[in-house]
């Protein structure tokens, strides 16, 4: 545990001297939601606030994360790392925690930007349930971003995560709830993310699919991520 905590604070040292990374972390999400919000007017502002929690998470936890896992996985620091008798698990704890903190500091941001700018009304309890099961978000969408970090090559890895964190960002709320669109989104890790935070304002809705399919997937992409680190340190 001591080693993970040493790697988080070497990762979140790193993250808070990198002006892009502090971009994506503080600015760009708050700015998304500066810019989108007023398409939901007072008809779903709720549903708007669900929608930016989860993004500004996912931004972080997979487009940040992930690129920074491809940027610096044939670094020299990487290959010292590589040859100290360390497993991966302090690795794997130290980015976590690195991701949770930063998807922290996000939701703070976006409520802020909600109460005091768009003044959306949210209760004091919608807040927390929607910002614990955002953060909790964090962690499927950490393991996909590190499993395709240590996946894809440097020249390409932006256009991947930028790609990839649009389709999930847009899959998780704009696709219709008829025909084959309704079945597509039912597998969207996104979508279901966002109907376990939505649990809380229509009662109607079963936690227990979005429960069990969120962690299969967590499972999966831990999976995907152990065999993929396991194939790249082996090169």
């Amino acid at each position: 545990m001591i080693l993970g905590l040493n790697y988080f604070k070497i990762y979140f040292l790193s993250t808070v001297r990198n002006v892009p990374a502090l971009f994506f972390t503080l600015i760009f999400p708050p700015l998304m939601l500066l810019l989108f919000a007023n398409q939901w007017d007072e008809k779903n502002s709720l549903g708007a606030l669900i929608v930016f929690f989860n993004y500004s998470v996912q931004t972080v936890s997979l487009m940040l994360l992930g690129m920074g896992v491809t940027q610096e996985k044939n670094s020299e620091w990487a290959k010292y790392l590589r040859s100290l008798p360390v497993g991966i698990k302090p690795m794997l704890v130290g980015r976590l925690l690195h991701t949770l903190s930063l998807s922290f500091i996000n939701i703070i941001s976006i409520t802020l930007v909600a109460l005091f700018i768009l003044r959306i009304n949210v209760t004091a309890d919608q807040i927390l349930f929607f910002a614990t099961i955002a953060i909790l978000g964090a962690i499927p969408m950490a393991l996909l971003g590190m499993a395709i970090g240590y996946a894809a090559n440097p020249e390409s890895s932006r256009s991947i995560f930028t790609l990839l964190n649009l389709l999930l960002f847009f899959g998780s709320f704009s696709l219709p709830a008829t025909g084959i669109f309704a079945t597509v989104r039912s597998f969207i890790p996104t979508y279901q993310w966002t109907v376990l935070s939505y649990s809380y304002v229509d009662r109607t809705i079963n936690i227990v699919e979005p429960l069990i399919c969120l962690s299969l997937y967590s499972f999966l992409f831990l999976i995907l991520f152990y065999k993929i680190h396991k194939k790249s340190q082996s090169r």
